[in-house]
């Protein structure tokens, strides 16, 4: 019996379908042509995006929301360029699937002068190497189809990127069709190491008079976060979110204390944390400076707190391996009483909102801007922040129910949020992205509006014009920090599709807010002028303005 055949091209196609992916995002080139005619063919939607930085930066936001995404690209010119994108997903360990064309397979062994390469055909995997879980060149069709199961099971495992080079001549290399895949994806589990762990930490819980839990975006990876929220009801305790957790419990839960981000993070959150004796941080991401908010992170000491990632967790300085968090979360509330939350001690920050009333002609600042948004947005959308400012105040805002809240908190790299507003359009295509970027960010990457207009989306765009870049003007101010001053609002014009609108005072925004709400179906793009140093709170108190 002679098994059936395909293509190489066609059985990654056809692994991407089944791994989740429904989109796939990039540009095409000369090395890579073949496939996407493959991708064009299969149930898959191309995407092609203005450059492979705005395809990679799409299909990380599309892989926050749908599980996975995919990018494809050209070789040397094409990957090389996808490279930032592809650290910011390992970084914020977001599983991203890139693939990319590159030379026939009977060129690897030789170094010759080929276009978009330095004549090693090497380099570009050792690069990917450093920015990936696993990699692969497919130089065998024999050898492909494990190669590529092998590759895509490592992304859905980990939540990290991986790396697949397609040869022009194997997208077309006869093998065997693809069966069913249903890849392991469980996490290694060490039952004694685990029970360790959750014996030491219910010690802890036992002497700690100020305990709280802080919440960090891993739970959301890996789907945890109903269980998550049912822990921390069951716990009694007060919790806040870190940055890029923020919105992974709903933030109406009575017992959330706001977002913790040392100083640039609510001041009740912060105050809390750095008075518990015992911090429970579960799914967080340990960074340094932007996630938890600078040196303040630093008071946390490492002896009061235990820390539950993904696959290990650690308890004072004690680390316990092959523990998940899913499994050391709900051996652990198995064997915690529950208890009731002392409602009057938990400062819940809805309560000290001021309520917003337009004024008439009144300039807009980012203060007003974001108590303003507070009553905008509903759970019918997902927010999308870019770095700088636009992090600092949205971190701020009060989410209802069932909004994701996506940024690069840790990476932080600006340009991100008009790509990624592509991406978590297409992933959750139900859903209005509104999405905050500052002016320089936006120069990064704004060109990406023309896919967004020409895939018919329609995301709400606050351009945050402040004439320049605000975080660095308030870290060092100089010459160096200003930028060309653009007519913003006239590039949906320019681009052929939404529309846009200049806002300068409180009831002029009004106008374009009421403007965007009667037309749901169309791109939105609100240009706000803000001051040159109408820094957010948090960044004021950071560089002590």
């Amino acid at each position: 019996m002679v098994n059936s055949q395909t293509t190489v091209g066609n059985y990654l196609t056809r692994r991407l379908e089944q791994a989740g992916v429904k989109h796939i995002f990039g540009v095409p080139g000369d090395y890579v042509l073949g496939f996407f005619e493959d991708l064009q063919k299969s149930p898959l939607q191309v995407i092609g995006n203005c450059n492979e930085l705005n395809a990679g930066y799409a299909a990380d936001a599309y892989a926050r929301i749908n599980g996975v995404g995919a990018v494809c690209v050209t070789y040397g010119v094409g990957g090389l360029s996808l490279v930032n994108a592809a650290m910011g997903a390992y970084a914020e360990r977001v599983p991203v699937i890139i693939i990319s064309g590159s030379p026939r397979t009977g060129e690897y062994p030789e170094r010759h002068g080929l276009h978009h390469t330095t004549g090693d055909l090497t380099v570009q995997r050792d690069i990917f190497a450093k920015a990936t879980v696993k990699s692969a060149i497919l130089l065998d069709p024999k050898q492909a189809p494990a190669q590529i199961d092998e590759t895509i099971a490592a992304c859905l495992r980990s939540k990290r990127p991986v790396y697949i080079e397609l040869p022009v001549d194997m997208v077309n290399a006869p093998c065997p069709e693809p069966g069913p895949f249903s890849p392991d994806l469980a996490l290694p589990c060490d039952p004694a190491a685990r029970e360790k762990a959750v014996s030491e930490t219910l010690a802890l819980l036992a002497n700690a008079k100020q305990a709280l839990i802080l919440v960090g975006v891993e739970g959301y990876r890996l789907g945890f976060c109903k269980e998550l929220e049912e822990f921390i009801t069951h716990s009694g305790l007060p919790f806040a979110a870190s940055i890029s957790g923020k919105s992974v419990i709903p933030e109406k839960h009575p017992q959330f204390l706001g977002v913790y981000y040392g100083i640039l993070g609510h001041e009740a959150a912060r105050t809390a944390i750095e008075a518990a004796d015992l911090a429970l941080c579960l799914g967080t991401l340990e960074t340094d400076d932007v996630n938890v908010g600078g040196p303040v992170a630093q008071r946390m000491d490492p002896k009061k707190t235990v820390v539950a990632a993904s696959d290990c967790v650690r308890v004072n300085d004690r680390v316990f391996e092959k523990v998940s968090l899913a499994d050391f979360v709900t051996a652990l509330r198995s064997r915690m009483p529950r208890k009731e939350p002392d409602l009057a001690k938990i400062p819940h920050p809805s309560l000290s909102r001021e309520k917003y009333s337009a004024v008439a002609g009144q300039k807009i600042t980012l203060a007003r801007f974001a108590r303003r948004m507070d009553g905008f947005i509903t759970s019918a959308n997902l927010i999308v922040a870019d770095t700088g400012n636009a992090i600092l105040f949205s971190a701020d805002l009060y989410l209802p129910k069932d909004i994701e809240y996506i940024a690069q908190s840790f990476y932080a790299s600006i340009g991100f949020s008009v790509p990624a507003a592509l991406g978590v359009k297409l992933a959750a295509p139900a859903r209005r992205p509104v999405v905050f970027v500052g002016d320089g960010a936006f120069q990064l990457t704004g060109q990406e509006l023309s896919t967004i207009i020409r895939q018919k989306l329609n995301p709400i765009i606050f351009l945050l014009n402040s004439d320049g870049y605000s975080v660095e003007r308030a870290m060092h101010d100089g010459p160096f920090n200003d930028i060309q001053m653009w007519k913003y609002s006239k590039l949906p014009e320019v681009f052929g599709g939404g529309w846009g609108a200049e806002v300068k005072t409180e009831d002029a925004l009004e106008q374009a807010l009421s403007l965007a709400t009667a037309r749901p179906d169309s791109l939105a793009f609100i240009e706000l002028h803000i001051d040159r140093r109408d820094f957010a709170a948090g960044l004021k108190k950071l560089v002590g303005k």
